[in-house]
């Protein structure tokens, strides 16, 4: 079975949803638990990231292997949109916002290499 890009936006989805409620049920007051489930989220992006390039590479098709990166960009938009909206009561979660978008700009320039 090889994942599409539905699959990946599937599992990026899923990523966020499980963070919102792990984050909801975290204390506020215990700043480490939210940084634990953001690292979680930050974790999971890169193993995204890792299993797009695997797929990439046995990829044949350039058209097929963009339609993977812009998945992973996706997903990457998504978890970065869901960051910002916390950066502001959480200002220290800037560094994996970066993150992500550093991940995000690696499958841009990936993508474009194979359009």
């Amino acid at each position: 079975m090889v994942l599409d890009a539905t699959d990946f936006e599937a599992i990026g989805q899923s990523a966020i949803k499980l963070f919102d409620q792990r984050v909801a049920t975290a204390d506020p007051d215990i700043c480490w638990e939210f940084n634990l489930e953001l690292a979680r989220l930050e974790s999971q992006v890169i193993q995204l990231y890792g299993i797009a390039a695997l797929l990439a590479r046995r990829e044949m098709e350039l058209e097929k292997i963009a339609q993977v990166w812009n998945a992973m960009i996706s997903v990457c938009d998504a978890v970065a949109a869901k960051i910002q909206t916390l950066c502001t009561e959480h200002p220290f979660c800037q560094a994996s916002h970066d993150k992500i978008l550093d991940i995000r700009n690696k499958a841009a320039r990936l993508r474009d290499l194979h359009l």
